[in-house]
């Protein structure tokens, strides 16, 4: 890098440009593990579905979905005391944690 006549100081241009072409650089490389996992992925026959590599409208829709089904299920345990249901809602909380880790 330049210096702009003092000793060990850069002129600001240069160091944006410089963290500039870092960033860049950065950015390629996790694009290229991506592409090689989704091609791993692929070669292995796993199918690539968009909506995991990013938090999705329909996925969202999902959850908030699946969760006020469970909130209504909590809210309605005492007046219909019901096995079924409470597995139903255990079942429900059970796919929100599942999908939440992955």
């Amino acid at each position: 890098m330049g210096h702009n006549g003092d000793a060990g100081k850069i002129d600001l241009r240069e160091y944006v440009a410089e963290i500039a072409k870092e960033l860049t650089e950065r950015i390629e490389h996790q694009r290229e593990v991506l592409d090689n996992f989704l091609t791993e992925q692929q070669r292995q026959g796993h199918p690539i579905d968009y909506c995991p590599l990013i938090d999705c409208h329909p996925k969202q829709r999902l959850r908030d979905g699946i969760g006020e089904a469970i909130a209504v299920l909590e809210e309605t345990r005492s007046s219909f005391k019901s096995k079924r249901l409470e597995d139903l809602r255990r079942k429900l909380e059970a796919l929100l944690l599942e999908e939440g880790a992955q």
